[in-house]
């Protein structure tokens, strides 16, 4: 009776257990419709038509800041560090000694030559002496001669190896880096400090194929650095690129002056702002207008003021709230301003008025 009892009860959870998987199923379906009737409704959008007008003469281009001077110091030597001094982060001038390699047995090698070229020139002295009473031949004095040129030069080139050992400065700057310590053995092209002078500084900017043109060396550029909003600092074109990157864009090399007041590092970012002599016809377009970021630059374009078409474009010249489209767009074609969040490609749409 027990056993007739717990089967009538999982009989009656099953049957429970399917009404209710026939529900849930019905109100996906339900969903699934709803959502299709929306998928078909009329997405409200306001558009604009791409049209020519005449470009500012002026471009504005982003970068980054770079020294102007920056060395790695290398070591011309071989030895064991004995001493060093400076540390990180200390500002030194050209010259100024770095650190000190164990130079003894260089100095004592230059004593042993240095004893034997006294010696030698003795005998120069003697065989002249011998010479001038004829009683040594002129063709003996040919040896010594040899023996004190060969002295002479291992006497030099020890000299130059002894100042070796002592590392110091070739540029006036801050020591950003140090790679030895006292006791480090270093060897010949061994990097022992990097030194970096921002006195002043080079902003890199890109710009496109049509206005590197107009971008001369020793042009006037108004650089604006993000860290400090409404400063602008005079700057001047140093180099252009001679060769287009990948994405066809033009290095342009800008030095400016460290401000005192407001000093930069390298690394931050800043705004350049060209003026040219000449204006130009581009294809423009609002800003607003432009579906995700200006590097991968994507606009909704309107058919029959039903259809939105997903478009790539390329962009030229970004100025205020407009921008140029180089490619990808002709004049006259209707663009999405407003409500591209809710649009997908192929979507219907329907054409507002703005209020």
């Amino acid at each position: 009776m027990r056993i007739r009892i717990l089967l009538w009860l999982f009989l009656f959870l099953c049957a429970a257990f399917v009404a209710w998987k026939l529900y849930v199923n019905k109100k996906e379906l339900a969903a699934e419709t709803e959502l299709s009737k929306v998928g078909r409704a009329y997405v409200p959008v306001q558009i604009v038509a791409a049209q020519y007008e005449t470009l500012a003469n002026r471009l504005e281009a982003d970068g980054i800041f770079l020294p102007a001077k920056e060395m790695f110091v290398i070591s011309e030597t071989a030895g064991r560090v004995v001493e060093v001094y400076k540390n990180k982060g200390e500002w030194v001038r050209e010259g100024d000694l770095i650190a000190k390699v164990d130079d003894e047995l260089l100095r004592t090698e230059l004593e042993a030559t240095q004893a034997n070229l006294a010696k030698l020139y003795k005998d120069r002295e003697r065989l002249t002496n011998l010479i001038e009473g004829e009683a040594a031949p002129r063709s003996k004095i040919e040896d010594i001669t040899l023996g004190i040129l060969a002295a002479e030069a291992k006497e030099k080139g020890l000299k130059k190896q002894i100042a070796n050992t002592s590392i110091k400065a070739p540029m006036t700057g801050t020591m950003g880096l140090r790679f030895i310590e006292r006791g480090s053995v270093i060897g010949p092209g061994i990097q022992v400090a990097q030194i970096t002078n921002l006195e002043k500084l080079f902003l890199m900017v890109k710009v496109t194929e049509r206005d590197v043109l107009n971008v001369g060396k020793g042009q006037l550029v108004s650089v604006s650095p993000d860290v400090y909003p409404g400063l602008s600092i005079p700057g001047k074109v140093t180099n252009i690129g001679l060769r287009a990157d990948n994405a066809f864009t033009y290095d342009v090399e800008i030095e400016v002056v460290n401000p005192k007041n407001n000093p930069l590092r390298a690394g931050m970012h800043a705004k350049a702002k060209f003026t040219f002599n000449t204006n130009r016809q581009g294809l423009t377009l609002p800003r607003k207008a432009i579906a995700g970021s200006l590097q991968d630059a994507k606009v909704y374009v309107v058919h029959d003021s039903i259809l939105a078409e997903l478009r790539p474009v390329t962009l030229g010249v970004i100025y205020d709230d407009r921008v140029e489209v180089t490619s990808g767009l002709k004049p006259g074609e209707q663009v999405v301003v407003t409500g591209q969040m809710n649009l997908s490609d192929r979507a219907r749409v329907q054409v507002v008025k703005p209020n």
